[in-house]
């Protein structure tokens, strides 16, 4: 696999995903996975070098299309940077609510929020699994939070590697319960 700068690492890292290559690929075609437990993990991505030397990005940039990935950027100046686009547009939250729930672990998050910010969130059609317990408490299943960890951080909603959920900008400690 090619080297790759230590902070990409990191990210990738930190949002449960791996570059892999496809061993019969003459093209060069990098593949960004998230890790479900299988081999060769499930594709969210991938990035393809050009002849004139730049690359593509693609993306599943729409949740519930299984296996399909739009274009999201060309013309890139190597493959770090056809990676991160990726990681702009890649939603996989789906994919990761999926793993929770089949995991069966009994984990809930809660979090305070702004009233009109919790009403807001607890009001989403997706991911299920978000409460308003009144004023701005919210309640959140671990399939909603693993749901959330999957969009992208462009979208303004979601949460990061250190439990924050993150709305439109601000960020919001959630609070892990076990039972």
């Amino acid at each position: 696999m090619t080297v790759i700068d230590g902070s990409l690492t990191a990210l990738l890292t930190t949002r449960g995903l791996f570059l892999t290559r496809e061993r019969s690929d003459a093209a060069g075609i990098v593949y960004v996975c998230v890790d479900d437990g299988l081999p060769g993990g499930y594709p969210v991505g991938y990035v393809v070098p050009s002849r004139a030397g730049t690359w593509f990005a693609y993306a599943r940039a729409r949740a519930g299309r299984v296996f399909a990935c739009d274009q999201v950027d060309a013309g890139l100046s190597g493959m770090e940077a056809a990676v991160r686009a990726v990681l702009d547009h890649a939603r996989y939250g789906d994919v990761l609510y999926a793993l929770a729930r089949e995991s069966g672990a009994e984990v809930s998050y809660t979090a305070e929020l702004p009233r009109e910010r919790a009403a807001w969130l607890a009001a989403l059609a997706a991911p299920k699994g978000i409460t308003h317990l009144g004023g701005g408490s919210v309640r959140l299943t671990g399939p909603a939070v693993a749901y959330l960890r999957g969009l992208p951080q462009r979208l303004g909603c979601h949460v990061d590697a250190e439990d924050r959920l993150w709305l439109a900008g601000d960020p919001y400690r959630l609070i892990r319960v076990t039972r």
